[in-house]
């Protein structure tokens, strides 16, 4: 067990060095794919084909973003979230399941999530395609958070809501307005959240963390 946690430590370890590596300033211009390549070679070696698969279509969905093709992007991370949804649900299922009322709760607030999306980025978004795009997007987005927060487990908790996080950061950001320091705000909780979620999956169960109902 001992030696397992180190070894995932080594692992998130190297993740750390190539994602601080998206900010700092040298001339290597497809620099921030190489964290989320880093962690699919990872969960391939260890034979999380799911999880392996999810970080796949993660790191296209980045290779898409240096090219700036908004919709290849778009579809790669709606893959991305599909993934992660089987993954939640289906091969990891939360046990002990969520009380009742959390579930309620948890639905209402990502609902009021996708409300405000709807409001304040899909009318500003000029193509067409692109705006379905993103509410067909939002929807597997939220739903990922959702089958994340169903596990008692503030590693899955915190990875969905930074994903979500910067996501929302991205879409104001090309759609609303423009903000500043904007490639911080929208990779450090990118990186943050797709670290946190890996850290989460393949850490052994009797290792979870829990968080307060």
């Amino acid at each position: 067990m001992r030696q397992q946690s180190t070894k995932t430590g080594l692992l998130i370890a190297v993740y750390i060095i190539l994602a601080v590596l998206d900010f700092v300033p040298i001339p290597l211009p497809a620099r921030m794919v190489f964290p989320l390549f880093w962690l699919t070679v990872c969960a391939l070696y260890m034979k999380r084909w799911m999880l392996s698969a999810a970080l796949f279509f993660s790191f296209m969905g980045d290779v898409m973003g240096w090219q700036n093709e908004l919709i290849p992007q778009i579809a790669f991370f709606a893959l991305t979230q599909i993934l992660y949804i089987i993954l939640f649900t289906f091969q990891m299922p939360p046990e002990p399941a969520r009380p009742k009322s959390f579930r309620l709760i948890s639905l209402a607030i990502l609902m009021t999530v996708y409300a405000a999306v709807v409001m304040w980025i899909f009318p500003k978004v000029e193509d067409s395609i692109i705006a379905w795009g993103i509410a067909v997007y939002a929807v597997l987005l939220l739903g990922m958070c959702y089958s994340a927060l169903q596990h008692r487990d503030t590693l899955l908790m915190l990875g969905a809501t930074f994903f979500v996080v910067s996501d929302f950061i991205l879409g104001t950001h090309l759609f609303v307005q423009h903000i500043p320091y904007s490639h911080y705000l929208i990779m450090v909780p990118y990186y943050l959240g797709q670290g946190l979620l890996f850290a989460g999956i393949i850490k052994p169960p009797a290792e979870a963390i829990p968080a307060s109902a």
